[in-house]
């Protein structure tokens, strides 16, 4: 159990790591800095608008369902921002809003395409039960099982793994989407080697539209039931955590196929990367996908005190950081929430958990600037030397993905952890 703000030094390295997620934490509105005064809140205002949201309310809509593209700096927030967005959708006068992590619930390293759309199956599935809706469910587990059906060695494994099933499962007479969601998850399901899950991925690849059509048929019900239940006045899908899925399935989904996304019969948030908002931004499909950008934290002298309050809520500034170490870290974060909390236990750890003194926030900084200049290449580094940011070249995109070149709301600049390792006159 933590104490905030943590006054012990192995605690205190914890909650400063970047893998610490404050909304597991029964206290995460008090460790929350609203960040609002240095980035403005026009992202989350248009953002709002674009769900037809005003006066707190969702107003009545329209049948074009909006697909919107949640974009900004690799560690500038977005997931927690996007979680706070979705928490405040999620009301009986606004949606039934779906956060559906997909770092948590897929195993991103095996992620193929396909998974995205089975995925809203099982989150769907699973809201149909706990909120006790009303939804014909045959049709899909009779798509499923039929492709299933087809393959005699995919035949037998089914039938093994459904006499595998909890027999209150089995007697409750759940199909092939329920199998899934209560008895193996779809994180373990497509990460595994089984025939049925190579062969679920294959029949939707094949037949995208049938599944297609039966999910709009899916989504339709839930968004029916939803509403005349008092729970949301529509529906709502949030995807977030997508930052590690391989690039080229991201402009498989957003750009290629992009079409069996845009026809989803149901209004869309999904988080990507800056480098693939930029393909999606400049794609032929473009003007499908509303976008929206959440702008880094420009550190200004009027509002450096708000970065300093994401380490004073989590550790003991008296007990760890001594004023003038803490004030470097906070200038050479560059503005990334993500970069501050890494520069700052990077420091801690050279403390050995004692107050982290201004050498110690130095030696942290050099540390992970030598680190990411080594995994910079020969066209990077020539870029930044001439500070030629402004395209939308890969390299540049590369850069900006990785956190080289910062983005302060549309202007760019060079990551201050490099100062040390491309001089300043040569820039």
């Amino acid at each position: 159990m933590y104490q905030f703000p943590e006054t012990n030094k192995f605690r205190a390295r914890e909650v400063l790591e970047l893998d610490f997620d404050i909304r597991e934490q029964d206290r995460a509105r008090e460790l929350y800095v609203e960040l609002d005064e240095a980035r403005g809140d026009a992202y989350r205002e248009e953002l709002l608008y674009l769900l037809s949201i005003d006066e707190d309310e969702l107003k009545a809509g329209s049948d074009r369902y909006v697909k919107v593209i949640f974009s900004g700096h690799r560690g500038c927030g977005k997931s927690l921002e996007l979680y706070r967005i979705h928490q405040y959708l999620n009301n009986p006068d606004r949606y039934v809003s779906l956060f559906i992590d997909m770092e948590r619930e897929l195993e991103i390293a095996h992620f193929q395409p396909e998974d995205f759309f089975v995925t809203i199956i099982v989150w769907l599935i699973d809201l149909v039960k706990k909120q006790e809706l009303e939804v014909d469910l045959k049709p899909l587990n009779t798509l499923a099982e039929d492709w299933l059906n087809e393959d005699h060695e995919v035949r037998k494994e089914w039938k093994e793994e459904q006499g595998e099933a909890a027999s209150v499962e089995a007697k409750a007479g759940l199909g092939f989407w329920d199998w899934l969601s209560f008895n193996m998850g779809i994180k373990s399901f497509f990460t595994g080697t089984s025939k049925i899950s190579r062969t679920l991925r294959q029949q939707i690849r094949k037949e995208p539209l049938k599944l297609q059509a039966q999910l709009n048929s899916l989504i339709e019900q839930v968004r029916k039931e939803v509403v005349q239940k008092g729970k949301g006045r529509d529906l709502l899908l949030v995807f977030d955590g997508t930052e590690k899925i391989r690039y080229e399935i991201y402009k498989n989904l957003f750009v290629q196929d992009s079409f069996l996304i845009r026809e989803l019969k149901v209004n869309l948030i999904c988080a990507v990367p800056i480098n693939a908002f930029y393909d999606i931004q400049t794609g032929v499909t473009s003007d499908a996908y509303e976008r929206v950008v959440l702008p880094m934290f420009k550190i200004m002298d009027d509002n450096a005190h708000l970065f300093k309050d994401i380490i004073s809520k989590r550790v003991d500034l008296e007990a760890f950081f001594a004023a003038e170490a803490l004030d470097i870290i906070v200038h050479y974060s560059g503005g990334c929430p993500r970069q501050l909390l890494k520069i700052a236990s990077t420091a801690l750890r050279k403390a050995l958990g004692k107050k982290v003194e201004k050498q110690n926030a130095e030696a942290a900084i050099h540390l992970l600037g030598q680190e990411m200049f080594e995994r910079l290449e020969k066209a990077h580094v020539e870029i930044i030397q001439q500070q030629a940011f402004e395209h939308a070249d890969e390299d540049i995109k590369e850069l900006l993905f990785s956190l080289a070149v910062l983005k302060y709301n549309g202007k760019r600049k060079t990551n201050p952890l490099l100062n040390e390792f491309i001089p300043a006159d040569e820039r």
